[in-house]
């Protein structure tokens, strides 16, 4: 995978047209039903990208990578069936396949958020517990700009009919949790596309709260 011909910034453009042209799609009526189901394809195909650019594919990181994946997708089957971590919420049915009441695609997006913003916080500090504080804080922000789209485009529904300070506190501590277990565990070199992915999903976010509002 680390073979990949194009460079970082094409890949970055790529995913640009790609996001630019979701959130086109989501705001004409006509295409909004078929570009709501790319969206579990446009976040695999994120994560695929993303990781054609990742160096040194050793055991060690291949097993902490699957571990990451492992513990998001558990915190979020003990969130939807507890309520205690994030408040009472049920996934849709956006997202494809579930188990246990949660999408596989969860593992994706816990391993692709985990990933980047650890790289993002690396990049202001090397003490293990500040760019975990750090990283956990990028994740609080994509989040806040995320919920409403996914209450909108049934990703996930709150009982509360939308996500509470309970949600953001339990994202943040599982957050810094992750991060530091996964920082502590294997260290790799940075990704050049992990902060335009980021900084790309950020935008998209924002742009349709902003849009919705």
């Amino acid at each position: 995978m680390t073979d990949i011909k194009l460079k970082p910034l094409t890949s970055g453009w790529i995913l640009v047209i790609i996001y630019v042209a979701g959130i086109i799609g989501l705001i004409v009526p006509q295409t909004r039903p078929l570009v709501q189901k790319l969206i579990g394809v446009t976040l695999f195909l994120t994560f695929f990208i993303l990781f054609c650019y990742h160096k040194k594919w050793t055991k060690e990181f291949i097993f902490s990578a699957i571990l990451v994946a492992l513990i998001g997708f558990l915190i979020d089957v003990l969130g939807v069936k507890t309520g205690y971590i994030f408040g009472y919420y049920q996934y849709g049915p956006t997202l494809g396949y579930s188990f246990w009441d949660t999408p596989l695609l969860m593992m994706v997006y816990w391993l692709t958020i985990i990933y980047i913003t650890r790289q993002i916080a690396e990049m202001i500090a090397g003490d293990a517990f500040v760019t975990s504080i750090l990283a956990g804080l990028l994740i609080v922000l994509l989040d806040y700009f995320a919920e409403p789209f996914a209450i909108r485009y049934s990703l996930w529904k709150w009982n509360m009919g939308e996500a509470s300070l309970h949600n953001y506190i339990g994202v943040f501590i599982c957050g810094i949790i992750i991060q530091y277990i996964f920082r502590m565990a294997i260290k790799y070199p940075p990704n050049k596309l992990a902060l335009p992915v980021y900084l790309i999903q950020l935008g998209f976010f924002m742009v349709l709260f902003f849009l919705n509002k």
